[in-house]
């Protein structure tokens, strides 16, 4: 019972930060994916640098590419609740682009952190970089990739357009 409590308190908490303030609700839901491709990306480049010896802008590379479709996908259907057809020039490239300046970011300075030839170390810069660029990109996804997710919901532009007597 306390836990369905819990549950339901939780559930009332996140609609009424969905209806009042659908940006910081944009920026939970960006989070939450974060913590699916993040873990992934570092534990691969963990593996790949550490296990397997490569070098680390190598592992980097990798890592951030693999993890980028998934990033991208999430980011598109269940945060920004994009639907319909991906455009190429219009999504996929910008988003690809956001991606390799990032990576290209977390790769100089992984491979930096290289000289000092410790895996923890290595792991939390490219995690440091990360969540510096982290913000940046949701930015420019939310302004300008996907930015029609930003508008009002249909109820309150009818409510809006009724007060002005349109």
């Amino acid at each position: 019972m306390v836990a369905a409590r819990v549950r339901d308190a939780v559930v009332r908490a996140l609609e009424t930060v969905r209806e009042r303030w659908p940006a910081w609700y944009r920026l939970l839901r960006y989070s939450a994916a974060s913590c699916i491709v993040a873990p992934m990306t570092l534990a691969l480049l963990f593996l790949l640098h550490s296990v397997a010896g490569w070098d680390a802008w190598h592992a980097n590379l990798l890592s951030v590419s693999v993890g980028a479709v998934p990033a991208y996908l999430i980011d598109r259907y269940w945060v920004w609740r994009q639907s319909g057809r991906n455009r190429l020039w219009g999504e996929i490239v910008p988003f690809w682009v956001i991606t390799v300046v990032g990576a290209a970011a977390s790769t100089v300075a992984v491979n930096a952190a290289e000289r000092w030839d410790n895996a923890g170390l290595l792991v939390l810069v490219n995690f440091g970089t990360y969540a510096v660029l982290w913000l940046v990109k949701f930015f420019i996804l939310d302004r300008y990739l996907w930015p029609a997710a930003r508008a009002a919901p249909e109820g309150r532009l009818r409510r809006t357009a009724g007060v002005a007597g349109t």
